[in-house]
């Protein structure tokens, strides 16, 4: 990865210079071809082509840099923060019982004006809480003992209920999962954003939380609105989070995914052969 970053940051430095470049000369043209004209024509039109030749070769060093890294930009600074981010977070809140601590997650919700359904059925999966508040979605589920078949499989459920059952193809949602105990596999996913539609118009943010030890598990550096959601009303603190809420060292699945990340190439990622998780 850090190799397809060299190369792109060096590719970037070298369009940028090119940009610049191309438009302070377009510019002192313009602004000097009144009096080239009038003293040398021929110079004037050797100026003008020199101009087209400019912008074409742009045009060409911006097609060369998006089809090379724009594929893969998301994905990498999506990657990037993960490795990045603190292991885990410490919530606020003092319930230490999963029934209680969803109570007080509920009630926070109604408070701030979403709609909020408890204890429901979608698509054959269990929700303790379903809350929606306009282009917000807010999803908890109680499980015991959760790993990754549960993330992925209530994960799917709400994707269809967002897109499917309630026809929305904008907004943010959080889909957390309270738990007593919480896999390694499910953990390597709490981090995970899951973006739908071709330019992402929905996001949507997984979240863990292990109320009998105070953990919370998510991507808590990027400043989004799902990291808000999962801050105000999972945490019941404010972004950015303060210190006393941040648990500093990485977990073991981040060191795992950076080592991954040494084997990161853009022509495997083109033909979709590279694989994280």
């Amino acid at each position: 990865m850090n190799k397809v970053r060299l190369k792109q940051q060096k590719l970037f430095k070298t369009l940028k210079a090119f940009v610049i470049f191309a438009v302070l000369f377009i510019f002192i043209y313009i602004g000097a071809k009144p009096i080239i004209a009038e003293y040398n024509q021929t110079l004037s039109v050797v100026i003008n082509y020199m101009c087209d030749l400019i912008v074409i070769a742009v045009l060409i060093l911006l097609f060369t840099y998006y089809s090379k890294f724009g594929k893969c930009e998301a994905f990498l600074t999506q990657i990037e923060n993960e490795i990045n981010d603190n292991g885990y977070y410490i919530t606020s809140r003092t319930e230490k019982n999963i029934d209680d601590y969803t109570d007080a997650v509920s009630s926070d919700l109604s408070e701030c004006g979403y709609s909020v359904n408890r204890n429901i059925e979608i698509n054959e999966f269990d929700f303790s809480v379903k809350a929606v508040r306009k282009k917000e979605f807010f999803y908890a589920a109680n499980i015991n003992n959760v790993d990754k078949n549960d993330v992925l499989a209530y994960l799917d459920s709400v994707i269809n209920d967002i897109t499917v059952n309630s026809l929305k193809r904008k907004g943010n949602a959080v889909l957390c999962f309270l738990t007593d105990n919480a896999q390694d596999d499910a953990i390597a996913f709490s981090k995970m954003i899951t973006p739908l539609g071709k330019k992402e118009q929905i996001k949507i943010a997984l979240a863990i939380c292990e109320p009998s030890s105070g953990k919370v598990y998510f991507l808590g550096n990027v400043q989004t609105k799902c990291s808000q959601m999962i801050a105000n009303y999972i945490m019941n603190c404010e972004l950015p989070i303060k210190e006393q809420y941040i648990h500093k060292g990485k977990l073991q699945f981040q060191y795992d995914l950076a080592e991954k990340m040494n084997d990161f190439n853009l022509k495997d990622f083109k033909n979709d052969n590279f694989f994280i998780r």
